[in-house]
């Protein structure tokens, strides 16, 4: 019996822009338009604005969906994405989803104890160029407010020069893990006027705290940093985030 394909038509995530949220919305409207193997779905950019999430989010999603077999996304010219399967496998979807959150949990856990570390080792080794680079971000944060995707890569480049400010090669290449496995959660599970502002005065007070060499605030400042991302992330999951990312232990 033949089946009609309709119109692709995703609804606009309205509450957590999460990415398990995003896959529920995908395999959602891929069943309503009756889509089969072969079939095309929009380019992420479309996806990304019917959505109303980012690209980081959505690769996420469609992440979960192709390691799940029921979609392939592929690169470069004449790529795409395309359904692989008749059949949406909720079963491997939602193990594929808890998998996600896994190695979401574990990216936390990796941020606590190597980020601590960068910013103790860069109060060491930071020059007067690297604090001139880190109040540079600062400023990019403040004036970009407002601006999601603009306050974002300013945060990235805080987290980057950090990094550089500890002038160790193999410690640039072990936190590029983390700073990818953060991107899609940061943008995912943060957001707003309000939590941008909280960003912004959370930098400026471990930048100063650094210069100081005050240890004992830098320590208070990095663990409020570090909660800022662990309780939303935990709130959006139902976890408790004490838990979730063993603070203190």
């Amino acid at each position: 019996m033949e089946t009609t394909q309709r119109e692709f038509a995703v609804e606009p995530i309205r509450a957590t822009r999460t990415f398990e949220a995003a896959t529920e919305h995908l395999t959602e409207a891929i069943e309503r338009a009756g889509l089969r193997r072969g079939d095309r779905l929009p380019s992420e950019g479309d996806l990304a604005v019917a959505l109303g999430i980012s690209k980081p989010t959505l690769r996420q999603a469609l992440r979960v969906l192709e390691m799940s077999g029921l979609l392939v996304v592929r690169r470069g010219k004449g790529g795409g994405i395309v359904v692989t399967s008749d059949l949406v496998p909720a079963v491997a979807i939602s193990s594929r989803v808890a998998l996600e959150e896994s190695a979401a949990i574990d990216t936390l856990r990796a941020r606590r104890i190597l980020e601590r570390a960068v910013v103790l080792e860069a109060v060491e080794t930071a020059s007067a160029a690297d604090y001139g680079e880190l109040e540079h971000t600062v400023e990019l944060l403040e004036g970009h407010l407002g601006d999601r995707g603009s306050v974002m890569r300013a945060d990235a480049m805080f987290h980057r020069a950090l990094v550089r400010a500890c002038h160790n090669a193999t410690v640039q290449a072990a936190m590029r893990g983390v700073a990818r496995g953060l991107a899609p959660l940061r943008d995912a599970y943060t957001g707003g006027l309000s939590s941008d502002e909280a960003t912004l005065d959370v930098h400026r007070r471990q930048l100063e705290a650094m210069r100081r060499r005050d240890l004992a605030e830098l320590d208070r400042v990095l663990d409020e940093h570090f909660r800022m991302l662990e309780d939303a992330f935990a709130a959006a999951i139902g976890r408790d985030a004490e838990e979730l990312v063993r603070r203190g232990r």
